[in-house]
Parts: structure tokens; C-alpha cells; sequence
């Protein structure tokens, strides 16, 4: 209770000036008033990364900056530009002050359009955003999960790390709605769906609509048309006839809404006489009954019968879509042919109702198509055309990725222009939910992890993790009931990055343990190099460098030219040595990227050679490889940019030089670019980089702040190098503060998580450290002893970075002054 009075507090106090930094005293003095702690700025830093999980604050040289919140999301339907009747309901909704009101009544009555008239109407009230999802919580087929609605939910308002797990999802959308107005639409829902849906704040509302009594929450119930409800949608709809005539039509569709529509549709296109003489046969409506009323069935039907044969069979077809909408080029893919104009005519219809440039059917008519559709084999070219077009964005996105091979599909399959970012990215997003359902719904049939494959790139850098584990869960259910053994290990290996991406370790080594035992028996190299390099990297992040090392060094055998493998192992030994070796990787890795006309692949081999030669100490021909990245840079695709800009490094070269202040500006530009590309890591070694370049300039308190920014993101993400790092440079900052016992546990702490993690190479740096702390204390025995023992971990693995500052405070063999 007290820390969420605190939060707020926070929260007020960087609002005064949003977009602006505040003052850490002022900060302090907002919240805490003349209590304060007794280490204000530690608990400072702790409300703040609180306050991050719902907000966007950003550390300044002297405080904190709160970053303004854009536009709300805005998610709501268009409201029926011919919306009729339900006065009453529309006043008790309007009226009610209950923050969960639900609207209920049977199939086809109109909830939906009710609810989304009635949020359009309040949606002034809450411009903090306007979310809406429709569960399909009475169509097993395309029903969504909580799961996934709350992924929707919490990417619409901003987060950027979604949990996987629901109640995470939950607690972090309550967290991010306490302080906002926010009206959510929960469509098509029963009772146990809607509680983790529901925000946390006094300010948010709740609309939901539902075929079940829900009588924990306040209620509207909505019954069919009355009379004039139902006599006044047909005047809107242009239906002539007689007013008997008219009454007769609301009487065969059973004052239903939607059936009224549909018939009022057909109507419009005909003669009302004939069209009731059809209405009133009853050959065919116990065969078609639907929800327990045949007269809906009956008006469903006659719609249906008065389109032209393509666009019937197009409506059969529809009812094989795996997920809740789809466009054009997918009609076409289930039609075999062009879809626009059947598609047309049956949103004339109102057999199909269309949004933008995605279309979808009301559950019970994609219910009704289902009763139609005896061939299903048309579900393969829809699938097909999934498959076609998630392997061209893959590759347009990831062409580094080693992906499963396509078999051979239709050659007339409506094909994409996905050779942009921004095009592959956008088809993605559009079909994701489709393409997930579609590897749920497939069966044991290759088409579901191939599918899963393709997915797999899109889904780790736009962290869709809920789908992705998802689709690879169902891709190796799949593969297992087929008996196809790599298929398995390649969505072991997918499950395996996607506990990576999520910050699993654990669970990242043991999906690739078991994809790797089935490779060892059902070879296929090129899936076994892949998931050696996965495997090491993850294992280079838990600190076991020479597992890693061991399986980049079995990647290697098996794919020596392989740039990945030379990168990634380089990488290892930038941090175990010795750096000849990692130096010769990287090396060689440039090598090749070079010769493919790899552009990526040449920056980041360049950026790694860079390093390589900083932490040698040759700065000089870092500088020279530095150069001839940043004229790649120049020529590169603003996004390649974003991804490897290089700035730290200019920082590091501009510290050794003794130039802080231009230091601190690249650092800084570092940090914006990291923040950019969503990049934790790089996020974290920026503000490494800046806390070093912040106390060389003698700013020790915002040094400090950076390392602690540095520290707190290496323990979120199981960053080991980022951990050592951060804790080196705080031991470092505690020192010159004159606080030598907090610099001494400090600088402990950094050797033993060193040590566990091999990082032999930063150990040289946390020796350095240790050895001035311990002789600030007069601990000179302790000193030299971590002088020599830094000493000889500079030579053993080559790292010359920080072999200055041992050997000034190394005393001399004459025990006499240390002056020349």
C-alpha cells in the first residue's frame, strides 16, 4: 500500500514537467518529504524501475525525465452508420456507473453493435485509449485466449517486455491501467474469460457482451427487435412494401437484427412478396436450424441461394478460415481464382462484413458456412499461400536464418510484394493470428512447422511471445504425431529461443538439449549448426564460456566458412581469451561477410574487431576499423543503422583519450539508439559506457545513477558480461565517492560473479578495481595480491585495456616511491 502511494508520488512528481528531467533532491523531497531514507538515491532508483514497467522514464545527467504518453489506442469497430432502436439500453448504459457492465442476450440480437455504439458514445471519457476484442468465446474453432488478448491489450498501450505467463500478463495490465482512463470491449465472451480483461483503475470501464447471464456484474439484456425497432431498420434500409409486408418479414426472422439485415439485403434486390413466399417454405429449415431458431437459418439460407454460384462457393469456402478475419489475396488462395468480386457481392449481401481491407463473418454465419462446406481440401492452398508468403517475409527480414526447406507448392497462389521491412512486417502482423491457427489446426502435416519456422524470426524481434510459443508447441505436437525427427529438434530449437527471448535461460538449455539428442541420431547438419550456435550463445550468457566455446567449436567443424559461427565464437573469447583467438575469428568472420556482400555481417564484424583491439589496447587500429564501419554506416538502410550505430566504441576511444565530455555524448547517443532498437543489452552497455565517461569528468553521482541503470537491466535479462561490467564500474564510483567499504563489497561481489561466469577478460578490469580499493583501505597485501593476480590475467588472455592502472598502483620491487 505505502510503496503505491510512493509510486504515485513518483509519478505526480515527474508529470509537473513532463518531457523535462527533474531533480533527483526534487524527486527525493516529492515522495519521501523530510523522512527520507537512509540511502534516498538507491530507493530513488528502485521506484524508478517500478515505475518503468508502466511508464517511459528516462535517466538525465541530474534527475529523471518522464516521456510523455502518446495517442491512446484507438481499437474500436466503426459504429453501424444506420444503428436504429435499443433507446433504452443505450440510457442504462449510458447511466450506469458500474465498472464492468455486460450486455447479454441470444445469438444475432446485436449485442456487439449495441456495445460498440454505446463505447463509441463514451469514448470522449477515456483518452487514454479505447481497447476491443472479440474472443469468439462460442466458436471452439477460432476462439481467442486470454493469452492472447492481453498480448493485444498490453502492446497497444506501450509495453515493449509482455510476460507469457496469463497471471503476469494480468498483474502488468492491471499495473499499466491504474493511472489511466481506458475503456476496454470484451466481445463474445463468457464469464471465465473476462476477469484477467479487467483494468485496475477507478478512471477505467469495462463494456462486455456475452450469450450467458453474467450476473456478477451489472446487466443490460438485450432481447430481439421490437415492432418499431425492427420497422424502423427497414424504412433505413430502403425496403418498400406494404407495412404488413414488412411486419410479416420481421415476424419470419424472428425480430432478429441480423436476420434482418440479411434478408433486408436480399429484399433490396428483389420483390418483397416473392421474397416472403421463399421465407415462408419450410423445406429446408429443420436442416439448416441454427441456435435453436429456424427462421435465422431460413434467412441466412435465401441470401445465401440468391448469390451467383462463385460468390456461393467463395461463402462455403470462408468458413475454412483458420482464424477471425483475412483479405482478398487469401479468398483467392480458397477460391482458386480472383475473390474481389464474389467477395463484394457478398458484403452487399451482409453475408460477410468488412473492415478496411480485412474482411470476417459473424460466428453464426461462419457456422452456417461450415455446414456447407463438405470439401476441405481447399484449406491446403489457403495454407500453401500462409506458407508462400511467410517464407518471402522471413527472408526479406532474417536472410541470415537457416529456415526448413519449402516443398513444392501451387504456382498460382497470390504472392505478396514483401521485399521491404516494412511490407514483410505488415503482412505478418496482418495474418499472424491466422498463420498461428493454421499450425494449431493442421494436424500432423509439414505445413504446421513450416509454418511455425517462418514465424519464428518475426515473432523474436517483435516479441510476440505468446504466439510464438504457441505455434511452436503445436508445430512439435505435429511433428511428433508425423515421426518427423529433425522437423522436432528444429521446434525444440524454436521453443529454445523463444525461452531466450523471454530472459529463460534454463529453459532455453533445455529445449536445445533435447533438439540436439535428436540430431546426434537423425543428422542433418546444417539444422545442427544452427542449434550449436543458439546453444552457445545461450550458454555464453549463463557464464559457461567454455560449453559455449565447445559447442561454436563443433558448429565450426561442421561449417567452417559459417560467419555466424566465427562471430559468435569470437564473442565467446572476448570475454574467456585469449583475444588472439577471439581476433582471429572476428577476423576471419569480416573475411567472409565481405566476400558474400554480407552488409550486416560486416558491420558487426567490423564493431567486433573494434572491441577486440580496445580491450588488446591498440586503439590506434581500432580506430582505423572503426572508420571503415562507420563508411558502411553511411551507405547502409536507416534500420541496419538503428541496429549497430557503433556509438560505443566511439565513446570508449574518445575515454582513453582523455576527452570525457565527448565520451559522454557518444555514449549518450548509444543509450538512444539501444532504446531505439528495443536492445536490453546494448541499452545496458551503454550506460556502462556513460558511468565510466560521467566519473572520469568527476560526476560521480550521475555515474552512479548509470551503473545502477546498467546493473538493474543486466540482472532483469540474465546479462552476465553487462552484470560484471556494472559492477566493476559501481565498485569503481563508490571509490572515488570516498565510500571504500560499499567499493570493497562491490568489487567482491564483481570477482565472484566473474569467476562463476569465466569472464576472464572483464575479471582484468575487476582486478584493477579491487587492487585501489583495497589499497585505499590499506589493505596492501590484498592489493598486490589482486595486482598480480590482474597482472596475470591481462597476459594470460592478452587484455592490455586496463594493465595501466594495475601496473601505477603496483608497488615497486624496492619497496620506494612509485614516481619516475
Amino acid at each position: 500500500m505505502i510503496e503505491g502511494m510512493r509510486l504515485d508520488a513518483l509519478r505526480r512528481a515527474l508529470a509537473v514537467a513532463p518531457g523535462r528531467a527533474v531533480e533527483f533532491g526534487a524527486l527525493v523531497g516529492a515522495v519521501w518529504g523530510d523522512e527520507p531514507p537512509a540511502n534516498p538515491r538507491q530507493a530513488l532508483r528502485n521506484l524508478v524501475r517500478r515505475l518503468r514497467e508502466t511508464e517511459q522514464v528516462v535517466t538525465e545527467a541530474g534527475g529523471y525525465r518522464l516521456v510523455p504518453r502518446g495517442r491512446g489506442p484507438r481499437q474500436l469497430p466503426a459504429d453501424l452508420p444506420d444503428f436504429v432502436g435499443r433507446e433504452a439500453e443505450i440510457e442504462a448504459a449510458l447511466g450506469s456507473a458500474a465498472a464492468v457492465l455486460a450486455i447479454t442476450g441470444p445469438p444475432g440480437v446485436g449485442k456487439t453493435s449495441l456495445a460498440v455504439h454505446v463505447a463509441h458514445r463514451l469514448s470522449e471519457r477515456f483518452p487514454d485509449g479505447q481497447l476491443y476484442v472479440n474472443l469468439r468465446a462460442f466458436d471452439n474453432a477460432t476462439t481467442m485466449s486470454p493469452n492472447q488478448a492481453l498480448h493485444g491489450f498490453l502492446r497497444a498501450l506501450g509495453a515493449e517486455d509482455v510476460p507469457v505467463d496469463l497471471d503476469a500478463q494480468a498483474g502488468l495490465f492491471r499495473r499499466m491501467t491504474a493511472g489511466r482512463a481506458v475503456l476496454v470491449v470484451v466481445d463474445n465472451a463468457t464469464g471465465d474469460l473476462v476477469g484477467p480483461l479487467l483494468p485496475a483503475g477507478p478512471r477505467c470501464r469495462v463494456l462486455v457482451t456475452s450469450r450467458t447471464d453474467l450476473a456478477q456484474y451489472e446487466q443490460v439484456r438485450l432481447g430481439v427487435f421490437a415492432d418499431d425497432e425492427a420497422q424502423e431498420l427497414l424504412v433505413r434500409m430502403r425496403i418498400s412494401g406494404s407495412r404488413e409486408d414488412r411486419a410479416e418479414l420481421v415476424r419470419l426472422c424472428a425480430h432478429l437484427p441480423l436476420a434482418l439485415r440479411i434478408a433486408a439485403a436480399n429484399v433490396a434486390a428483389g420483390h418483397i412478396a416473392d421474397y416472403l413466399a421463399d421465407l415462408r417454405g419450410d423445406d429446408r429449415l429443420d436442416a439448416l436450424e441454427i441456435e435453436g431458431d429456424a427462421a435465422v437459418a431460413a434467412a441466412f439460407d435465401l441470401s445465401y441461394q440468391a448469390q451467383p454460384p462463385r460468390a456461393r462457393e467463395l461463402f462455403r469456402l470462408l468458413g475454412l478460415v483458420p482464424g477471425q478475419d483475412f483479405g482478398v489475396e487469401a479468398a483467392t488462395a480458397l477460391l482458386g481464382g480472383p475473390a474481389d468480386e464474389p467477395l463484394g457481392q457478398l458484403v452487399g449481401a451482409n453475408l460477410v462484413q468488412r473492415h478496411g481491407d480485412r474482411y470476417s463473418l459473424h460466428d453464426l454465419l461462419r457456422r452456417f458456412a461450415v455446414r456447407l462446406t463438405a470439401d476441405r481440401r481447399p484449406r491446403e492452398r489457403l495454407f500453401a499461400y500462409y506458407l508462400l508468403n511467410a517464407e518471402a517475409a522471413a527472408r526479406t527480414l532474417n536472410r541470415e536464418f537457416v529456415r526448413l526447406d519449402l516443398p513444392e507448392l501451387p504456382p498460382d497462389l497470390p504472392r505478396h510484394d514483401l521485399a521491404s521491412e516494412a511490407a514483410a512486417v505488415a503482412w505478418f502482423e496482418a495474418e499472424r493470428a491466422n498463420v498461428v491457427a493454421a499450425v494449431q489446426q493442421a494436424g500432423p502435416q509439414p505445413v504446421a512447422w513450416l509454418l511455425a519456422d517462418m514465424l519464428r524470426g518475426h515473432f523474436h524481434f517483435q516479441a510476440h511471445h505468446v504466439d510464438w510459443f504457441a505455434a511452436a508447441r503445436a508445430g512439435l505436437a505435429a511433428a511428433r504425431r508425423a515421426g518427423a525427427p529433425v522437423p522436432q529438434a528444429v521446434m525444440h530449437g524454436s521453443l529454445a529461443l523463444a525461452h531466450w527471448s523471454v530472459g529463460d535461460l534454463a529453459g532455453a538449455v533445455e529445449e536445445h538439449a533435447k533438439a540436439l539428442d535428436i540430431l546426434r541420431t537423425h543428422r542433418d547438419d546444417r539444422v545442427m549448426t544452427s542449434m550449436l550456435i543458439n546453444s552457445g550463445i545461450v550458454n555464453w550468457e549463463l557464464g559457461r564460456l567454455r560449453v559455449a566455446a565447445r559447442e561454436l567449436g563443433e558448429a565450426l567443424e561442421l561449417s567452417p566458412d559459417n560467419p555466424a559461427v566465427l562471430f559468435n565464437l569470437g564473442g565467446v573469447h572476448l570475454d574467456l581469451g585469449p583475444l588472439t583467438t577471439s581476433v582471429t575469428h572476428a577476423t576471419r568472420a569480416l573475411e567472409i561477410a565481405e566476400e558474400r556482400d554480407l552488409l550486416v555481417g560486416r558491420i558487426l564484424a567490423l564493431n567486433a574487431v573494434v572491441e577486440v583491439h580496445q580491450l588488446r589496447g591498440d586503439h590506434d587500429l581500432a580506430e582505423t576499423y572503426l572508420a571503415r564501419a562507420d563508411e558502411l554506416r553511411a551507405h547502409a538502410p536507416p534500420g541496419l543503422v538503428r541496429r549497430v550505430p557503433g556509438y560505443d566504441s566511439h565513446a570508449l576511444l574518445a575515454l582513453v583519450r582523455g576527452r570525457t565530455e565527448e565520451a559522454a555524448d557518444y555514449a549518450r547517443q548509444s543509450l538512444r539508439h539501444a532504446r531505439d532498437a528495443h536492445s536490453p543489452k546494448d541499452e545496458c552497455d551503454a550506460y556502462d559506457v556513460l558511468g565510466e565517461a560521467l566519473r572520469a569528468a568527476g560526476d560521480v553521482d550521475r555515474a552512479m545513477s548509470a551503473h545502477n541503470e546498467a546493473l538493474a537491466i543486466s540482472l532483469k535479462n540474465g546479462y552476465l558480461r553487462g552484470e560484471v561490467n556494472a559492477l566493476a564500474g559501481l565498485a569503481a564510483d563508490h571509490h572515488a565517492a570516498e565510500e571504500p567499504r560499499e567499493a570493497l563489497r562491490t568489487a567482491l561481489r564483481a570477482r565472484e560473479r566473474a569467476r562463476e561466469g569465466e569472464m576472464r577478460v572483464r575479471g582484468v578490469r575487476v582486478l584493477a578495481v579491487l587492487a585501489r580499493v583495497q589499497r585505499s583501505l590499506g589493505d596492501d597485501a590484498g592489493a598486490a595480491e589482486a595486482t598480480r593476480s590482474g597482472l596475470r590475467l591481462a597476459d594470460e588472455t592478452g587484455c592490455r585495456f586496463w594493465q595501466r592502472e594495475l601496473e601505477e598502483g603496483q608497488p615497486p620491487a624496492n619497496g620506494g616511491s612509485t614516481s619516475s
